[in-house]
């Protein structure tokens, strides 16, 4: 499979959001306690802090550190994030030339305040854009699995038929049905179920590449999204997931291990169709899967005389 510039970003997880969040938030308190800090000696004309009239201040602080060390690339990629590292230093900066007035006993422009408020203000509504973009992936991934949902994978769909649609790539979906899956429930209990659904989630996620896209799609089904991958080349990594998911032991605790299968239907993501349609094709070769005896993986053969067929070996 060929790998190229123009790729969805990685995929993102609830732990990943959770992580962010619990690094961010710090440095956002300190941010709003330093602006305060700074409000107070530009109005009681108090001394600064050495701290406060040194360059590269935004460096040193808390939200700055987070901009400069924030491991996540997902959210690095955000254009909301760079803008707001750009305004972060721009206050920084106006914040540390109004210090020094007053450090130097001088008047401050009623011009130079208005630049430091517009410049806090810019700085909010980025940060503001950035923490709902966390919490909509938040909203929008599974807390069973922490992959996403089948309502966070039709925008990512969509966004990729238009990039298909665009570049001339190619991209294949993949419907993926858990075999036989309400026998464990009946068998251990849901908690068991749980156990299995997080278990092929995470199987799924550790066994495609970074720029793959893995939902939750409903119940036990799965969708699969491969870039840059025509259904020639889809068929044997799907294949190769499936057998690898088959020989996978489960651990269900004091129920001992179990093995599952899962039925597949290949179908390309047709630039021209609705996502939806390109889905459903994906389903309907993943039932003649199951038809066919499960534990298989079918492809949607598009043409006059369109149906599913077993890929050639």
């Amino acid at each position: 499979m060929n790998k190229t510039a123009d790729v969805p970003p990685p995929p993102f997880s609830l732990l990943d959001a959770e992580q962010i969040v619990r690094r961010l938030a710090p440095a956002l308190r300190e941010h709003g306690e330093w602006i305060q800090r700074v409000h107070a000696i530009l109005v009681c004309r108090t001394a600064p802090d050495p701290e406060d009239v040194a360059p590269g201040g935004h460096e040193r602080s808390g939200l700055g550190q987070w901009f400069e060390q924030e491991p996540n690339e997902f959210i690095r990629g955000q254009p909301e994030y760079a803008k707001a590292a750009a305004y972060h230093r721009e206050v920084h900066d106006l914040a540390r030339s109004l210090c020094r007035a007053v450090s130097d006993d001088s008047e401050i422009a009623i011009k130079e305040y208005d630049s430091f408020a517009r410049a806090i203000d810019r700085l909010d509504d980025s940060l503001e854009a950035l923490v709902k973009e966390l919490w909509d992936l938040l909203r929008f991934t599974d807390p069973l699995t922490g992959i996403a949902t089948r309502f966070a994978m039709l925008p990512r769909l969509k966004q990729e038929r238009d990039r298909v649609a665009r570049t001339g790539q190619t991209c294949s979906v993949c419907m993926v049905d858990l075999d036989h899956f309400k026998a464990i429930n009946d068998a251990f209990g849901h908690h068991a179920g749980d156990k299995v659904l997080g278990a092929v989630s995470d199987y799924f996620v550790r066994n495609l590449r970074r720029y793959d896209q893995v939902c939750r799609y409903g119940g036990e089904e799965f969708v699969l999204m491969l870039p840059n991958t025509p259904v020639q080349s889809a068929v044997p990594v799907i294949d190769r997931l499936r057998r690898g998911l088959a020989e996978m032991p489960i651990d269900l605790g004091e129920h001992g291990e179990v093995k599952m299968t899962a039925s597949f239907g290949i179908a390309e993501l047709a630039p021209d169709k609705s996502v939806v349609d390109s889905v459903g094709k994906a389903d309907l070769a993943m039932y003649e899967a199951k038809r066919a005896g499960r534990n298989q993986v079918r492809v949607w053969e598009a043409g006059p005389a369109a149906r599913a067929r077993e890929p050639a070996s």
